[in-house]
C-alpha cells in the first residue's frame, strides 16, 4: 500500500447561531449550549509526514504561536503520546481566518490536524474516538470534526454529544470583525457580572431549532440568540452598532458569534449582501462575504 506523506485540506471558520449559556457546573465552569455553522472562510494547511518525532509548524501570519500553544500543535502531540507514535509531522497553515475573532480559526486548524494525522499515521480512528481526542484540546474541536448545523452542549458531560439540525437555506453570510480581542475569560467576567445585578432572559434555543426545522430565513434570523451580547454590547458599543447596521442594510439577523468580536447578517438577498459587505469594508477591512460551507461544497 502507498501511504500518502502530505496532505492539503480546507479549515473553515465557524458562526455560532444560538449560545444559552446554563448552569455552573462543580468545577466553576459554565455549561453552553449552542449551535454552530460552518461558513466558507477558510485557512489553509498543509501536512507533510516526518520519519521523526518532531512535530513543527510554519505559518503565514506572525501573530500566530508556533509552539503547543497552537491547537494545531497541540493536536498533534497529544495523538502522538496516546498512540505512541514514531512519526512527526510538519504543518504549515495560511492564515485567512482572524485571529481572536470568535471565528473558531484555531479549533478548526486542531480538527483538521486530527483528520490529517490519523491518515497520515495509518491511525484509522473512528470519528467518536477523534472526538474524544478533540475534547481534551478545546470547547470547539470536537465540532470543527463533524461540520454541518449542529448542537452540542459543552462544558459538562454531554459535550462531544452532537444533534444534527436542518442546513440553512440558501443563503449569503456577511462577517466583520473588527478588530477587537475579547477573551473567554473576561466574556464570562463579564456575563456573571451582568446576571448577578439584572434580570435575564433566558433562551433555551427551541424556537430556534424550530426554525431551523422550518427552513425559514426569517424565522431563523428572528430566533438567533447569544447569552453575550447584552454583557459585551454593554462594553463595546461599537458592536451593537454593527448589528444594528446588518439590519439596516438588509440582514433577516444578525448576531455577535460566540464570544466575539465578530458580527454576522444572514441574507436571503445576494445584491443586498454585496451593498452591506461593501459598506463595511470601507471602515472595517476584515469584513467577509461568505455563504454556510455546504452550500459552497459542490461548487
Amino acid at each position: 500500500m502507498v501511504v500518502k506523506d502530505s496532505i492539503h485540506s480546507l479549515s473553515p471558520a465557524k458562526i455560532n447561531l444560538g449560545l444559552s449559556i446554563l448552569e455552573k457546573l462543580p468545577n466553576n465552569y459554565h455549561e453552553v449550549k449552542t449551535i454552530y455553522c460552518q461558513i466558507s472562510l477558510f485557512d489553509k494547511l498543509t501536512f507533510l509526514s516526518r520519519d521523526n518525532l518532531n512535530i513543527s509548524l510554519e505559518s503565514t501570519s506572525a501573530n500566530i504561536p508556533k509552539n503547543e500553544k497552537n491547537l494545531a500543535i497541540q493536536a498533534a502531540k497529544v495523538i502522538q503520546r496516546q498512540r505512541n507514535i514514531n512519526k512527526g509531522v510538519h504543518i504549515v497553515i495560511e492564515k485567512n481566518i482572524p485571529i481572536g475573532s470568535g471565528l473558531g480559526g484555531g479549533s478548526s486548524n486542531a480538527a483538521q490536524t486530527i483528520l490529517a494525522v490519523n491518515k497520515l499515521w495509518e491511525l484509522n480512528l473512528s470519528l467518536s474516538e477523534m472526538i474524544e481526542l478533540a475534547k481534551k484540546i478545546g470547547a470547539d474541536v470536537a465540532y470543527q470534526l463533524v461540520g454541518s448545523i449542529n448542537l452540542e452542549y459543552q462544558g459538562g458531560d454531554r459535550s462531544g454529544q452532537f444533534t444534527k439540525l436542518p442546513t440553512l437555506p440558501p443563503c449569503y453570510i456577511v462577517l466583520c470583525f473588527p478588530g477587537i480581542h475579547i477573551s473567554s475569560v473576561s466574556a464570562y467576567k463579564e456575563f456573571d457580572e451582568f446576571v448577578s445585578s439584572n434580570s435575564r432572559q433566558k433562551n433555551n434555543l427551541s424556537k430556534l431549532v424550530k426554525a431551523l426545522q422550518k427552513r425559514d430565513l426569517a424565522l431563523i434570523g428572528n430566533e438567533l440568540f447569544n447569552d453575550f451580547e447584552i454583557p459585551v454590547f454593554h462594553k463595546y458599543s461599537i458592536l451593537k452598532n454593527l448589528k444594528n447596521q446588518m439590519i439596516e442594510y438588509g440582514a433577516k439577523g444578525a448576531l455577535l458569534s460566540g464570544k466575539g468580536s465578530s458580527v454576522f447578517g444572514l441574507f436571503s438577498n445576494q445584491k443586498k449582501a454585496q451593498l452591506a459587505y461593501k459598506k463595511l469594508l470601507t471602515k472595517y477591512p476584515q469584513t467577509y462575504l461568505t455563504k454556510p460551507y455546504e452550500q459552497t461544497k459542490d461548487n
